[in-house]
């Protein structure tokens, strides 16, 4: 059996080699590389030990996110570091932070379309506070991160002063999208910050609101009414819903008045439906959450610094990226479908028989790199009515009806400047501020904190079996979901 202070020798040269360490993983490699058995309770506690022994005591962190602000200041001219703090009668306490690097901004103004994913995923250390995030997209569909923080919740006034200092960084776009969930303090900021933008709401966070209050298969019209790019038939389809029931737009118009639907600004180039960029974010920064917040800070700044490395696929191309080309000669081989009349050189009227033997017919103009279905515009790349007419030529190149957005020259500006390697923490600037910083007001929740989300009852747990949250139960007799035949609930509803 292994002492204690064994257990946090060994914990400080695994945390060394890999600080994103946690502790069940720590137990199984001391337990398996000395041969010992040990309990998680005394591999956690040492792990403590040892994390306040490399990166200094959780207190300690707040005042070092002052000599992190000058670091980057220093080696990054042009990057955006606030701290903002609370000053009451007892003390200076930390408030919030928001960090954006010089390269980050200039990558994404000079190499990503104008599209931001905006959200937040809650720390799991010893402060329960938010990680707010701003990512965008790089010409591969990549994440490219922008800015990060840290605040004590997700309310309008914090969402306000993020946005506010992310708007000192990339500045006024003349056409900017913002993509989040449904969160009223985003959408109140995004407001008074950024009113011109347009503001996209998740389709998936609508969904899993919208099935709570409305069941049918009449009401399976909203996926393809999210997808379309057409607004006729948008309000086809949602007129649909509406003669089922009355209750449907009134729900939208109250609660989900954002835009939700393809029907988006054709100046973005970006078609996404769902705030998937977000959650790749937050799966991204999973592991770290529970480190120190100026430790936390410059393992993001390292991890920033990892994504750079896609400089070398940029170096290797010319025209436009492979993997987007790739795609849309793929989606050409499947157009069987599609009838092509061609009316001149780079126009023609392209029929399409549906499953339900209803006949669409769309324009397409390739010279102006339009179609009528207004894909082709919203999103940059072909839509298959254009890819019908452009295999008509022998041996065509897709790289020419593609928007510069995806080409190799756009991606390697998103990556042409660096992110600094800096030192240690002991070979930071020293920044006497004159008080102490005390940690933030916010006290964390009794337990251990948790890392992973709480799967809602739509989201897919992968191989694992469905489990009591991730569900909804069906009334057998009713079809309401929610309770089951012998719940007392069944008969309120009776």
């Amino acid at each position: 059996m292994a002492s204690f202070h064994w257990v946090v020798e060994k914990a400080i040269l695994f945390l060394k080699k890999d600080a994103n360490m946690g502790a069940k993983k720590l137990q199984k490699e001391l337990e398996e590389k000395y041969n010992v058995t040990i309990g998680y309770g005394t591999v956690w506690a040492g792990r403590q030990i040892a994390a306040e022994k490399i990166f200094r005591t959780w207190e300690e962190s707040f005042a070092l996110l002052f000599n992190f602000k000058a670091e980057v200041e220093l080696k990054m001219p042009g990057s955006v570091v606030e701290i903002d703090f609370i000053n009451k009668d007892d003390g200076v306490y930390f408030h919030r932070l928001f960090c954006c690097f010089k390269p980050s901004i200039d990558g994404f103004l000079n190499g990503c379309r104008p599209y931001l994913s905006i959200d937040s995923t809650a720390l799991n250390g010893r402060w329960n506070g938010h990680m707010p995030s701003a990512v965008a997209l790089d010409g591969h569909n990549w994440i490219f991160p922008i800015a990060f923080g840290f605040f004590d919740s997700e309310t309008t006034d914090n969402w306000t002063w993020f946005l506010q200092q992310l708007q000192k960084a990339i500045g006024n776009l003349p056409y900017l999208a913002i993509s989040s969930d449904a969160c009223k303090g985003i959408e109140n900021a995004i407001k008074q910050v950024y009113p011109w933008a347009e503001h996209r709401e998740c389709f998936f966070h609508l969904m899993k609101n919208f099935v709570k209050q409305f069941q049918g298969p009449a009401f399976g019209r909203m996926y393809p009414a999210a997808r379309t790019y057409q607004l006729e038939y948008y309000e086809y389809l949602m007129n649909k819903m509406y003669a089922v029931s009355k209750k449907v737009k009134p729900y939208l118009d109250k609660h989900h008045s954002l835009i939700w639907m393809s029907r988006f600004s054709e100046e973005i180039k970006c078609e996404h439906i769902a705030n998937n960029v977000a959650e790749v974010w937050n799966r991204w920064v999973k592991d770290i959450k529970d480190l120190p917040v100026a430790e936390l800070a410059n393992t993001l700044r390292s991890k920033f610094m990892e994504l750079y490395a896609r400089r070398k696929i940029g170096e290797k191309f010319q025209g436009m990226l492979p993997i987007v080309v790739r795609q849309l000669n793929v989606l050409s081989r499947n157009l069987g479908h599609l009838k092509v009349q061609e009316g001149g050189r780079d126009e023609a009227e392209v029929t399409e028989i549906t499953t339900t033997h209803k006949v669409i017919r769309q324009v397409v103009n390739l010279k102006n790199q339009t179609c009528s279905c207004k894909e082709w515009q919203v999103s940059g790349k072909p839509c298959p009515h254009a890819l019908a007419l452009i295999i008509t030529t022998r041996n065509p190149k897709m790289e020419d009806f593609l928007h510069p957005y995806f080409s190799v020259y756009h991606f390697r500006l998103a990556y042409a400047r660096i992110i600094k390697p800096l030192p240690d923490k002991s070979q930071w600037p020293k920044v006497e501020l004159g008080y102490k910083l005390l940690p933030p007001l916010a006290k964390r929740a009794v337990g251990r904190q948790r890392k992973n989300m709480i799967p809602g009852c739509l989201e897919s747990k992968g191989d694992k079996s469905k489990t009591k949250g991730a569900w909804k139960v069906q009334c057998k007799t009713c079809f309401q979901h929610g309770h089951r035949s012998s719940s007392p609930r069944h008969q309120s509803v009776l």
